[in-house]
């Protein structure tokens, strides 16, 4: 039985169908936001081509720079329509347009800040993430952020959860797109995914399936504990 809840009544590690992916809850903010980013990444990409120079003394933008990236730009097209093919839980419109920070590996200035709807976890994002257990993912993957002192090194996440750098134009390395959406999103989910108030609870469910609930869940419990009395024999 699946019920109606809201986006904020999921806790952080949920992991829902949002359309096009399947999308993991890193946190809900006090103005209404609620950040999500891809449970396993979507696709391996460069974090910038190699640009075809037909001038080669003209100076070029930085492989490492968010901003100029190829990435970039599929993510907040292609990839952003996607969501409305998909016509899941998540449409377009309910992906907000976010600060996404360019500072180094170090805390520098680096390239600034970039205004997007769809981005990767900057390195600060995800050691704040992974410390909470969140982020846990068997693949190599980047963070939006570039390598300090170098034009063509980005971050990348190993699938040991350890930081490190990659040139920008290695193409092996997996896409695991971040954003924010409005937290008062409605989506079906199964009961246990969600932590409901007991409000919560008396505004989704009629009385019929809250005895219902109770009831599987106890029948739950007491399987359970037979299966442990099993294992002990």
């Amino acid at each position: 039985m699946t019920v109606r809840a809201k986006l904020k009544d999921l806790a952080p590690g949920t992991v829902f169908n949002a359309g096009p992916i399947d999308v993991r809850v890193l946190e809900h903010f006090a103005d209404g936001r609620t950040l999500l980013i891809a449970d396993t990444c979507i696709a391996d990409r460069h974090f910038a081509d190699q640009p075809f120079k037909t001038r080669p003394e003209k100076p070029a933008a930085n492989p490492n720079d968010w901003r100029f990236s190829n990435l970039n730009r599929e993510l907040n097209t292609e990839f952003l329509a996607t969501f409305d093919q998909a016509e899941g839980p998540i449409r377009s419109k309910d992906i907000l347009t976010a600060d996404w920070s360019l500072a180094d590996h170090e805390g520098g200035e680096g390239y600034g800040i970039i205004q997007a709807k769809i981005a990767l976890l900057t390195q600060t994002m995800y050691e704040k993430y992974a410390d909470q257990d969140l982020l846990e993912l068997d693949d190599w993957w980047w963070l939006i952020t570039p390598y300090a002192g170098y034009a063509y090194y980005a971050r990348l996440v190993y699938a040991d959860g350890s930081l490190y750098h990659s040139d920008a134009y290695i193409g092996y390395n997996g896409v695991r797109p971040a954003f924010f959406v409005e937290s008062g999103i409605t989506l079906s989910v199964e009961p246990d995914q969600v932590e409901l108030s007991t409000s919560a609870l008396l505004a989704e469910f009629t009385s019929k399936q809250l005895v219902e609930e109770v009831l599987r869940r106890i029948a739950e419990g007491q399987e359970d504990g037979d299966n442990d009395e099993e294992d002990d024999f």
